[in-house]
């Protein structure tokens, strides 16, 4: 049996996430205009681009459930692709970047191919040992990369003629960037793509017997995550102006998995939030050096604890807490009853 009361609470809940969704876009706009010190920018830019991060490397552990352990490959390859293309050849920022997301996916395909073809635990060890390759490559071809000594002299950001040297103008350009990865993600979501990779990471077997090909749409989302990584990868080349082997360093793995399961995969909000938490709190305990690392740790052990199935499910129960306060209460459904009933 439906119960009718469920209709508004529902609709109103709907209505909810669009309007904190972009109540939080609208402070991000507003938010270096309001820091009064270039570091805490700097910060800011940061966590936008783990923001970016994370949200892409959940479309593969949440959507697809592999856990891949080589997205530093593709944010290292983006930035490798745009300090080389733009110190020894002088392409622009947006040539760079459409050619750098192409050949990420091209990139993802041949690591994935035979990645996939091997179970889902042993994907882990397999990406791993590819992941380990890159950083090889990266430190040990100095003809190309530079080796340890790193590629500097990448030049200033410019898009479309007009150079974006102001920590403030690269601030923006990253939010539109992580605004863009979230609305790929959203979209991937709502659209028949995400049914399907829900249906293959929930029962492969029973999604090929439906026609679905397990592998082509493991291979799509792995795709897609590698193009906005090595996007990100490229915009980290003109902010840092060098580029060295410790991008594609196993940390960078580390903190995105933390970011994913603590903000709960598959949930959008969740990994926003936690990218944002676990790339602003590392910051901001440096003013207390010796202890930082101490507290951090305590952090994320107590998240642990308190919320195993990580912030989303937070957010679930703080919904349905503000959705109980907010339906009527037996007394006042009896008193509506009463006024209509007098009405008529």
């Amino acid at each position: 049996m439906i119960d009718v009361r469920e209709g508004p609470r529902l609709r109103g809940a709907v209505r909810v996430e669009p309007a904190l969704w972009c109540a939080g876009f609208v402070f991000a706009l507003v938010l270096p205009l309001a820091l009064p010190v270039p570091y805490y920018v700097s910060t800011a830019i940061t966590a936008l681009m783990f923001v970016a991060l994370a949200v892409a490397f959940d479309i593969v552990v949440g959507r697809i459930g592999a856990l891949s352990l080589c997205q530093p490959v593709f944010f290292g390859f983006g930035s490798y692709a745009a300090a080389i293309l733009a110190t020894r050849h002088g392409w622009s920022f947006g040539a760079v970047l459409l050619l750098s997301m192409a050949a990420a996916v091209v990139l993802a395909l041949a690591i994935g191919v035979p990645s996939f073809r091997l179970s889902l635990h042993a994907f882990a060890i397999g990406t791993l040992g590819f992941a380990v390759i890159a950083m090889l490559v990266a430190r040990n071809w100095v003809g190309l990369t530079g080796g340890p000594l790193c590629m500097t002299g990448v030049p200033p950001l410019s898009v479309a003629g007009v150079e974006l040297t102001s920590l403030t103008a690269q601030y923006y350009l990253i939010l539109a960037m992580a605004a863009g990865t979230i609305g790929v993600a959203f979209a991937i979501a709502r659209s028949r793509l995400g049914l399907a990779l829900t249906a293959v990471r929930d029962d492969p077997v029973l999604a090929g017997a439906r026609g679905l090909s397990p592998t082509a749409f493991r291979l799509t989302a792995f795709g897609i995550s590698a193009a906005l990584s090595a996007g990100v990868g490229v915009f980290n080349a003109y902010f840092q102006s060098v580029v060295c082997p410790e991008n594609l360093d196993l940390s960078y793995t580390t903190a995105l998995l933390i970011m994913v399961f603590i903000g709960g995969r598959s949930s959008l909000r969740g990994v926003v939030a936690a990218a944002l938490l676990f790339t602003v709190l590392p910051q901001m305990l440096r003013l207390t050096e010796e202890w930082r690392l101490v507290i951090y740790g305590l952090v994320l052990l107590v998240v642990v604890i308190t919320i195993p199935d990580g912030l989303e499910r937070a957010f679930q129960a703080a919904g349905r807490l503000g959705r109980r306060r907010t339906q009527p209460t037996p007394v006042e459904n009896d008193e509506r009853r009463e006024t209509m009933s007098g009405k008529r």
